[in-house]
């Protein structure tokens, strides 16, 4: 059994920690468009990026994305 990344949780995550997307933006050293582009599932976080974000957002990296199961078949 595997995972891998569903749907991005950032923007709860911003929610939570009242934070808008510019913000996190500028916390972050990147642009608002780059954040744009991850809460759309356009881009996925590196593991630094997802691990610097769940620091500054107080969460784990797991509260991040929805982890989807993927079943393998016996081989």
């Amino acid at each position: 059994m595997d995972y891998r990344l569903g749907a991005c949780l950032l923007l709860e995550r911003l929610k939570e920690n009242n934070m808008t997307q510019s913000d996190f933006a500028r916390v972050m050293g990147v642009s608002r468009q780059f954040v744009n582009k991850l809460l759309s599932g356009e881009r996925k976080m590196s593991l630094e990026f997802a691990y610097n974000a769940a620091y500054r957002l107080n969460c784990r990296i797991t509260d991040l994305y929805v982890l989807e199961v993927v079943r393998k078949e016996a081989e």
